[in-house]
């Protein structure tokens, strides 16, 4: 009996052995495939990666705006943040507010001031935030992140010219802006498309003046121009009518039927109160004809070419003519 309990547990021993070995096998088969497997893996992910990489644009480096690489002071730029080589080109409309701008970047603590120079002489506008100038009409602000703003109201005509905005170093850095002012060409002219300054008129005759207004640009637009009379609204018996130009002439026409003395005076015709231009109206009376005779020969020798002979005749009919008619009369 003792003999096959102990073959009986030489063989469930020598079961064990072997299951156990069995499962060991293939333990060790499983993490080698799995080794194997995961190395495929790493493999694949690699070469992905390469090809990723090498499927990649080229790195740019963006540019810094406000910096430099080797010039760390002061410099003009524009609205884009591109630096300014050179001077600018300003157009301002007459009568309008305009801007100048004047953007400093790496300002590092330096004063920019704003001046207005010509040949021959420079007159200082304004040193930081302060304005230096008597004429109200100048003034400077700060527009974040670094322009520093000249703005002019009301732009005349005088105020075209060149502007500097500079910045205190050493030697000083500018920035010119030249600026050009837009006025529209104004003129009152006869009916005979002559300009004028003064005209005389019989009593009772008619008074007949246009006021042509040409635009400064093009495609600008401006208003129908305004008649006064020394400054003052006109008449009622004086009309005023509004005409069809050529091209893009705005034109409008004054017509008295029958002149009075009391006609007399400064006729203006302006748009806004920026551009005027102006006429002296003589109304004169019978005994002083002589005057309207050598206005109207002024008016025609403008279109045609006078020799000394003619002046002299003019000269001599006119004075002739006055005699007649207040003493032989």
């Amino acid at each position: 009996m003792k003999v096959w309990e102990s073959r009986i547990f030489l063989v469930l021993a020598a079961i064990t052995i072997v299951i156990a070995n069995y499962q060991r096998h293939r333990d060790r088969f499983h993490l080698r495939e799995q080794l194997v497997n995961g190395h495929k893996v790493t493999r694949n992910i690699t070469q992905l990666q390469e090809e990723i990489i090498a499927n990649l644009p080229p790195l740019r480096i963006p540019r810094l705006r406000h910096h430099r690489v080797t010039d760390w002071d002061p410099y003009f730029e524009n609205a884009d943040g591109q630096g300014i080589n050179g001077s600018q080109h300003v157009a301002l409309h007459l009568g309008a507010t305009a801007f100048l701008d004047c953007r400093v970047a790496m300002l590092s603590g330096k004063k920019v001031m704003w001046l207005r120079r010509n040949t021959d002489w420079a007159s200082l506008l304004t040193l930081g935030n302060t304005t230096h100038i008597s004429d109200s009409r100048y003034s400077v602000s700060f527009q974040y992140p670094n322009n520093w703003r000249l703005a002019i109201s009301g732009v005349r005509r005088e105020d075209h010219g060149v502007y500097v905005c500079q910045v205190n170093t050493h030697p000083p850095r500018m920035l010119i802006t030249n600026v050009t002012v837009l006025a529209p060409d104004i003129r009152i002219v006869d009916e005979a498309r002559h300009e004028l300054r003064d005209r005389y008129y019989k009593t009772g005759s008619g008074i007949d003046l246009t006021c042509v207004v040409r635009p400064s640009c093009p495609d600008s637009r401006v208003p129908y121009p305004v008649w006064r009379k020394n400054g003052e609204t006109l008449l009622d018996h004086v009309n005023v009518y509004h005409i069809n130009g050529s091209n893009e002439d705005v034109v409008t026409r004054l017509y008295i039927e029958r002149a009075k003395k009391t006609d007399s005076g400064e006729y203006t015709c302006s748009v806004s109160q920026f551009s005027t231009t102006a006429v002296h109206i003589h109304v004169l009376n019978g005994e002083k004809q002589a005057a309207v005779y050598h206005d109207q020969w002024n008016a025609a020798r403008t279109n045609y070419p006078v020799t000394f002979v003619t002046k002299f005749c003019a000269v001599f009919a006119n004075i002739f003519l006055y005699l007649w008619q207040n003493y032989l009369l």
